[in-house]
């Protein structure tokens, strides 16, 4: 391995300890350590928003999708720009205030205060932890690939370091290092994306639509045909996914807690937008010029590496690199904080009353970001065959139960607590079904099934539910078509979870046995 990419990273590495050593010494007290104190101004808060959502799925994952699928993978990079500008625009704004006025530190904070209840606090606590888990293990496992096949280093070293340096900035500066660490990676995730697609254009040019054509005409038309490497049904089902995975997972939304006023919040809006936008064309960019200068490589996930290796001199690779990792740190930090807050503030002091002192809660806050690291670290070292498929529902699990409860729950008087836990559990049990179901046949009764589930859940939510003071603050909408409109699309949306998984699935054994 080259020493010049060496000393970058490490460079990387050190500068993020240093960050985490400067938000342990701003944080006194659990609002500082789960919520930054409240006082995250806007450019901060826009770019915590967007390093949380670009993981090694985004950077990596999505590159070499376009690479296989074509130019219309564009549709995809929309739905989550769509998806990001909905969120802040129909749920930051109401989140910004109801979080300082009822002092909210969680999501299920929220979901107490709403429906009056510590068992949907509970419930929705335990959906936290199971989805976080995967999604964490996933980008240990990424950034253990990445080192191993960019810098030769080994794939359980590269786990085991990675994982020791995230526990210790997360662990002891809380949220405070979180948004230092997430807002230099935000700038290194940029800087990393621009310069590699700035030395594609150079090597390319910038105009390469008849290279493009001739070394992969099907991946030149606006929509799948019947020569693509995908069809219609699964691109609409990945659309599906990727929406829903972005409109509201907890993670993301309860960076809103954090802003500071209602100037910020505007700020931050615009700057999520503006960086998504960016990365998200970047992204498409990369992988139509990677199929230009890798036209045939053995896997498509390579892509990037082969690119960063081929293309960039050593300073500018180690850039590249430290962008990758950052867009790994980034989303892994977020979801390590979320999980301690969730277990020591919604399950130990507010499900079960422990009288805890503040001191005491953050010490648990900090022992559990150990406690699930290790347990992730260990999990990634040996990753089983199906969490890949896993991946696919978890994130969807978190962004759409999570979203409809929010959006109903700020905007629908008539959506109560019952609700509010027949859908939590009735898209735990089918994303717990979806990977059995796609490792089997695949049932023509689940949409049968999943319409029964959503008229279920819509009778259950129309049942009046009293108006009481946190109510007062929402301003909810009146109108029960909202609730029937975002049944039909939780109906949709489990569905595109099933073909997706069952879509990989079969292309994983075709790959597997290529001689049946």
């Amino acid at each position: 391995m080259n020493y010049i990419v060496q000393a970058v990273i490490l460079v990387y590495f050190v500068g993020m300890f240093a960050l985490g050593i400067l938000g342990e010494q701003r944080t006194k007290n659990t609002a500082d350590y789960y919520v930054a104190g409240r006082q995250v101004n806007g450019f901060f808060a826009g770019i915590v928003y967007t390093t949380s959502l670009v993981s090694a799925g985004a950077l990596v994952g999505w590159v070499s999708q376009t690479w296989q699928w074509g130019l219309y993978f564009i549709y995809a990079a929309s739905a989550v720009t769509v998806a990001t500008f909905l969120c802040w625009w129909l749920l930051g704004r109401k989140l910004c205030t109801c979080s300082r006025d009822l002092n909210l530190f969680t999501v299920p904070d929220f979901l107490e205060k709403r429906f009056e209840s510590r068992t949907a606090r509970l419930i929705a606590s335990l959906l936290i932890i199971t989805f976080s888990v995967p999604l964490l293990v996933t980008q240990f496992a990424a950034i253990g690939i990445l080192f191993n096949v960019t810098t030769g280093l080994s794939y359980s070293a590269a786990v085991i370091c990675f994982g020791i340096i995230v526990f210790l900035y997360v662990s002891f500066g809380g949220y405070y290092a979180v948004v230092y660490t997430d807002v230099a990676q935000g700038i290194l995730i940029l800087l990393g994306v621009i310069i590699l697609l700035t030395a594609s254009v150079h090597r390319v040019g910038p105009s390469p639509q008849l290279q493009y054509q001739q070394i992969f005409p099907h991946g030149f038309i606006s929509w799948p045909d019947a020569n693509s490497p995908i069809t219609p049904s699964f691109l609409v089902a990945f659309i599906l996914l990727t929406f829903f995975g972005a409109l509201g997972g907890p993670n993301y939304i309860r960076g809103f807690y954090s802003i500071r006023n209602r100037r910020a919040f505007r700020q931050g809006f615009t700057i999520t937008v503006f960086i998504v936008v960016v990365l998200e064309i970047c992204i498409v960019l990369l992988g139509l010029y990677g199929r230009i200068i890798f036209p045939e490589i053995d896997t498509a996930d390579n892509v990037v590496y082969y690119m960063i290796q081929s293309l960039l001199p050593p300073l500018l690779a180690g850039i590249a690199l430290a962008g990758l990792s950052a867009a790994v740190m980034s989303t892994v930090d977020s979801l390590l904080i979320q999980c301690a807050s969730t277990v020591e503030n919604d399950i130990l002091t507010k499900t079960f009353r422990l009288g805890l002192s503040e001191r005491r809660r953050v010490s648990i806050a900090r022992a559990t970001v150990a406690i699930i690291g290790g347990i992730c670290v260990f999990w990634g070292l040996n990753p089983p065959e199906y969490l890949a498929f896993l991946m696919y529902p978890a994130w969807g699990a978190l962004g759409l139960s999570f979203a409809w409860v929010f959006f109903l729950g700020l905007y629908w008087r008539r959506f109560n607590k019952a609700g509010a836990l027949h859908g939590h559990l009735f898209y735990y049990f089918r994303c717990v079904e979806c990977p059995r179901e796609s490792f089997g046949h695949l049932s023509h009764s689940n949409g049968a099934a999943c319409l029964g589930t959503g008229h279920s859940y819509c009778d259950l939510a129309y049942t009046p539910t009293p108006c009481r003071d946190p109510l007062s603050l929402l301003r909810p909408l009146q109108s029960p078509l909202i609730g029937d409109f975002f049944i039909f699309l939780l109906d949709i949306s489990v569905q595109s979870d099933i073909i997706k998984i069952s879509s990989i699935r079969s292309d994983f054994n075709d790959r597997k046995n290529p001689h049946q």
